[in-house]
């Protein structure tokens, strides 16, 4: 199995590109009302804010929203958080141009604590963490991954696949063009948005979303005993995927 661990680019890489700062430029319009090249970019910026306003409307904003006491978050029908196997998962994470491949090891040790490991096929620990109600904790992690932002990025992504998030409050949505029944936990501006479908009885999606801006999107598919066999969880703010397909 093929690590490659070399990050030979500086760390800033990780920060979204709309964070770094893109320069500064200065544009001289004639502002005058007369000016024909004024009214043409008055037009133009017009349309960009409607365009913006109507792409960022909330998705499930036309649709029956009912709120629910925040221990519903048990029924919710996804087995993952709630099975007492140890999962194996053969799996590839690529961050940027880098690739890390080995077996993720997820096992359930006590109620909403987890010991999560990723080692090499020939059994070399890559990393080992303990999340525990939502807190990563790390056991033991290879220099290159050890990093604070790159280690709140895999909390992030495990209490999403684990569904350890400690909601503020919790929305039933139905959906039944999309045929769908959406389970909402908001923590905060952060939307945790679990996505039935309803003639599966599966969920398929998983995705945080902020302002109506999707941060991580999940699939889940090919279900086995109710654990889902193949699993791709993808960032949109920054250049890191994880695919996992479940192998025991």
């Amino acid at each position: 199995m093929m690590i490659n661990l070399i990050f030979n680019k500086t760390f800033l890489e990780f920060i979204p590109p709309w964070r770094r700062g893109l320069g500064r430029s200065i544009i001289k319009f004639n502002t005058s009302p007369q000016s024909s090249l004024f009214k043409r970019w008055r037009i133009l910026f017009l349309l960009i804010g409607i365009f913006i306003l109507t792409s960022c409307s909330a998705p499930y904003k036309n649709l029956t929203k009912t709120e629910l006491p925040n221990s519903e978050i048990k029924n919710i029908p996804y087995a993952l958080p709630y099975s007492e196997k140890t999962l194996i998962y053969k799996t590839d994470i690529n961050f940027y141009k880098n690739n890390i491949s080995g077996l993720l090891i997820i096992k359930k040790t006590d109620e909403n604590i987890y010991r999560i490991a990723l080692t090499t096929q020939f059994g070399l620990k890559i990393f080992d963490f303990e999340l525990n109600q939502g807190t990563l904790n790390v056991k033991y992690c290879i220099e290159s991954l050890n990093k604070k932002v790159i280690i709140n990025t895999f909390q992030d992504d495990f209490n999403l696949l684990l569904m350890q998030i400690i909601p503020e409050k919790i929305y039933s949505i139905e959906d039944s063009k999309q045929n769908q029944k959406i389970w909402q936990l908001k923590n905060g501006k952060l939307n945790f948005n679990y996505i039935l479908n309803v003639e599966s009885e599966k969920i398929e999606n998983i995705n945080i979303s902020k302002r109506n801006s999707k941060k991580i999107s999940v699939g889940l598919h090919e279900y086995k005993a109710n654990i889902p066999g193949n699993i791709s969880l993808e960032h949109h703010t920054i250049k890191l995927n994880m695919n996992l397909k479940l192998i025991q």
